[in-house]
């Protein structure tokens, strides 16, 4: 037996007895294989894509966190499917766990980014992410999936996974995706506008004729009589075919107000699953996520920053992403470092107002020990120091300070500008990109520098 194989016998027995759920384990790993062993990965053959997705999504880290603690080498497992095998066999070259984008990927009317492998899981969504995959992998098992939850918890997400997971095992199935307002505009349209038996014809195989058809947000056929009246005609037909229909909603059928009993009745027919507000720990791991994505090295940014974020977001993804962007972008636009202090100047008025101001005793005592030191040490008072005198000595040790809270200890241009009579951005870079220049031809400013940061640290 191999080093690799045994390793993954070892870890595989360790899960067993961890997860202990024997009906499960047997399901996910029953026909799992030793392939290789390349790159500092072990490769195990996990022969169905569906069962390989859940594994991928529920049990690598903790498999991988086996490996490491029984062996000191730095491997870790990766999972392929039978065909990823084949194929892998076949071309050396190709790398197998890259999905080629073809064609229908781009023209197909699904947002790309919402994947399954794109989905964060956590407490909050896992039985829906499970039960989504399920439908996927066997469309019309639950029929219909009605996903309810809040606004921005990743319902539109998980609908449109589906899909795209649907396409990808089988090009030609007719997958039709529309929000319930764009259905309600199509019905309205072709029988009180056009009135035309092209147009009605057109609308009713669209519908009529999908394999999978995918609503989004259909709270919004509340008070739509006449449309509902339709929808539970197609919710008729295509269901009698044993076609897939997937809903969300943010709120269970029954809390639906205004809709027919009917039809609130059919949404109950199959599996209704809740996703629930993300805990802490799943909202940082979106923002993890999020990072690769806007960052060279998403390592550059703290875990105190997305902690923070994740603290003033609590409750939608949306807003929670979006707060992400705005942050990041706003640090790379104005050269600001990573901080918690930056949050508060660029989401200024995204905030909560309980949060909406900078916590700034850290700073000011950085600041008030900084101007004791360098005012002593020039022969200056603290009031030349923030004033607006142009004075060589004054202004030189004015910039002395701009740079040592700059680049010692990453405050913010905007908060070292108020701390020096309110000079803007552009004067207190100015003044910093000046001494930096000096420091490279001066080996004074450099001594001068030195010295400061060392009785700042110690005082």
């Amino acid at each position: 037996m191999s080093e690799s194989l045994e390793l993954w016998a070892k870890c595989l027995d360790q899960l067993k007895t961890d997860i202990n759920d024997e009906d499960n384990f047997n399901e996910l790993f029953a026909d799992a294989e030793f392939y290789k062993e390349e790159n500092n990965y072990i490769y195990i053959m996990i022969p169905k894509a569906f069962y390989k997705m859940r594994v991928e999504k529920l049990y690598t880290d903790t498999l991988n966190s086996y490996l490491k603690s029984f062996s000191s080498d730095l491997k870790k497992f990766k999972f392929i499917t039978k065909e990823e095998k084949e194929r892998d066999e076949k071309e050396k070259e190709t790398n197998p766990f890259t999905t080629p984008t073809t064609s229908s990927t781009m023209t197909r009317n699904l947002s790309p980014i919402y994947t399954f492998k794109n989905f964060e899981i956590g407490e909050s969504n896992r039985f829906a992410f499970l039960s989504a995959i399920k439908v996927a992998e066997t469309p019309a098992i639950y029929n219909p999936l009605y996903i309810f939850g809040d606004v921005g918890v990743g319902k539109t997400h998980l609908m449109t996974a589906i899909g795209h997971y649907i396409l990808d095992n089988n090009i030609n199935t007719n997958v039709v995706f529309v929000t319930s307002q764009k259905f309600a505009e199509e019905y309205f349209l072709v029988t009180k506008v056009n009135k035309n038996p092209t147009s009605i014809e057109s609308f009713y195989n669209k519908y009529h004729n999908a394999d999978v058809l995918l609503v989004d947000d259909i709270q919004f056929l509340e008070n739509r009589l006449s449309t509902q009246e339709e929808f539970f005609k197609l919710f008729e037909h295509l269901a009698s075919q044993n076609k897939q229909i997937v809903i969300t909603s943010d709120k269970p059928a029954n809390e639906l107000k205004n809709t027919m009993d009917r039809l609130k009745s059919r949404f109950n027919w199959g599996l209704c699953v809740d996703i629930k507000v993300p805990d802490k720990n799943l909202r940082i791991n979106i923002l993890k996520s999020k990072l690769k994505a806007l960052v060279k090295d998403p390592n550059d940014v703290p875990i105190e920053v997305l902690e923070l974020l994740a603290d003033c977001f609590p409750n939608n993804v949306r807003d929670l992403e979006g707060a992400l962007r705005s942050y990041i972008t706003y640090c790379i636009c104005m050269n600001e470092p990573f901080t918690k202090e930056n949050i508060y100047l660029a989401l200024e008025r995204l905030l909560p107002k309980d949060l909406n101001s900078v916590p700034s005793q850290k700073n000011k005592d950085i600041i008030q020990k900084t101007n004791e030191i360098v005012c002593k040490y020039y022969q200056i008072s603290e009031k030349d120091l923030i004033s607006s005198s142009r004075k060589q000595q004054i202004a030189y040790a004015r910039q002395i300070a701009m740079y040592i809270l700059r680049k010692k200890f990453n405050l913010s241009l905007k908060t070292i500008g108020e701390a020096y009579g309110n000079k803007d951005h552009a004067t207190v870079a100015h003044g910093v990109d000046k001494i930096e220049v000096m420091l490279k031809n001066n080996t004074l400013t450099k001594n001068d520098i030195d010295l400061l940061i060392n009785s700042i640290e110690k005082k």
